[in-house]
C-alpha cells in the first residue's frame, strides 16, 4: 500500500487542489499530513474531493487548533491527533510529529517504524537501523520574495509501507 506524506501546506489552495488531484488519480487512498494547513477550509477541501482518508496533526502555524480539530471530527474521513500522531498501520508502527527534530530524535531511538517531521521546509529521508525518517518538505505559497531556500521547490513523498520504497514528488511551478 501507497501513502502519502505531505507537510507544511501553509493554506496554498492552488497546491492542496494539484495534490488531491494527484492522489485520487493514482489511488492513494491514505495521507498523512504533518502540521501547517493554517486554514480549517482546507479540510472541507480533503472532505468534498479527497477519496482518501486524510490523517493529520497540528503544527506551531495552526492557531484555529480548534476550528481545525472541530471540522475534522466532523468529517469521517479524517482524523486529527493533536501534537503527535501514533498510527498502526499495515502492520507498521508509525509516528509523526511537527517538529523535525523531535520526529529524528524518535527515529534515533528505533522505536518505530516510520517517523515522519516537518516545520523546516527541508525534505530529507534518514535511516536509523529500522527506523525510517522522513521530511516530506513543504508546498507553502510561491512568491518571488520568499528568502529560504527550502521554499523553493514544493513536494510531498509517496510512501510504500511494505517496502518503504519512497518517491518525492515536486509539485508544478504554477502551484
Amino acid at each position: 500500500m501507497k501513502i502519502a506524506l505531505i507537510s507544511d501546506t501553509h493554506d496554498n489552495t492552488p497546491a492542496i487542489v494539484w495534490i488531491i488531484e494527484y492522489l485520487n488519480t493514482h489511488n492513494i487512498s491514505i495521507a498523512l499530513h504533518a502540521g501547517d494547513l493554517i486554514n480549517p477550509g482546507i479540510l472541507h477541501r480533503f472532505h468534498e474531493h479527497y477519496s482518501g482518508h486524510l490523517h493529520f496533526i497540528l503544527g506551531n502555524n495552526d492557531g484555529e487548533r480548534v476550528g481545525l480539530t472541530n471540522r475534522a471530527n466532523g468529517y469521517e474521513n479524517m482524523t486529527c491527533y493533536g501534537d503527535t500522531m501514533l498510527l498502526d498501520l499495515e502492520g507498521k508502527s508509525i509516528f509523526m510529529h511537527h517538529f523535525s527534530d523531535m520526529s529524528e530524535r524518535v527515529a534515533e531511538a528505533q522505536k518505530y517504524d516510520l517517523c515522519i517531521g516537518g516545520h523546516d521546509h527541508l525534505y530529507r529521508i534518514k535511516e536509523f537501523g529500522k527506523t525510517l525518517f522522513i521530511n516530506p518538505g513543504n508546498t507553502v505559497t510561491k512568491d518571488k520574495w520568499l528568502p529560504q531556500e527550502p521554499d523553493k521547490e514544493s513536494s510531498f513523498v509517496l510512501l510504500d509501507l511494505e517496502t518503504f520504497e519512497h518517491e518525492r514528488v515536486v509539485l508544478p511551478e504554477s502551484t
